[in-house]
């Protein structure tokens, strides 16, 4: 089994916990780059912090500063102009043990990591639930957030600030 093979099984059966999602017209690739965003971004926030990451990553879709895709939008990255390194728009794509890599959903040994699964599956829901336009923006149209506790981005002070959501600040 491969995060992939995962997200394939729930757009394929559409009827995702109950909620009889139409899947039709959800591309798996974008699906599947929103799902890995959200699981690195708040694997560990309630389900309101999930969403909130999705809102965001999706309000940058129609941003004319972003790309227009959820990938480009997730897989944005920049030189520095100051340090010339590699900057992401989401900081774990420029972490060399994830940027390309699969979910780990199989632990060394080859048996199944249930909790990351676990922790993929909600992440794939909220993905595919948020691309379907069954939620809306929980964020206030947020185009930027930070957890205050692990960074303190520049770009704050000149943003207006939404609403805190578990660990993370949404700005717009």
């Amino acid at each position: 089994m491969t995060a992939k093979i995962l997200l394939a099984y729930l757009l394929h059966f559409g009827d995702i916990s109950g909620l009889s999602i139409d899947t039709s017209n959800i591309d798996p690739q974008e699906v599947y780059c929103m799902a890995e965003n959200i699981y690195y971004e708040a694997r560990n926030e309630d389900i309101k912090g999930q969403f909130a990451v999705a809102s965001v990553t999706l309000n940058r879709t129609k941003d004319a500063r972003f790309p227009n895709t959820i990938c480009g939008v997730v897989q944005q990255s920049a030189r520095s102009k100051i340090t010339n390194r590699l900057v992401c728009a989401f900081s774990w794509y420029c972490e060399n043990d994830k940027k390309g890599k699969e979910i780990p959903v199989r632990n060394n040994d080859g048996s199944i990591n249930q909790a990351v699964v676990d922790q993929f599956q909600v992440a794939s829901i909220v993905a595919i639930t948020i691309l379907a336009g069954n939620v809306s923006d929980n964020t206030k149209g947020a185009t930027h957030f930070h957890n205050p506790f692990t960074s303190n981005p520049a770009w704050r002070y000149e943003m207006t600030r939404t609403m805190t959501i578990g660990n993370h600040s949404f700005y717009k």
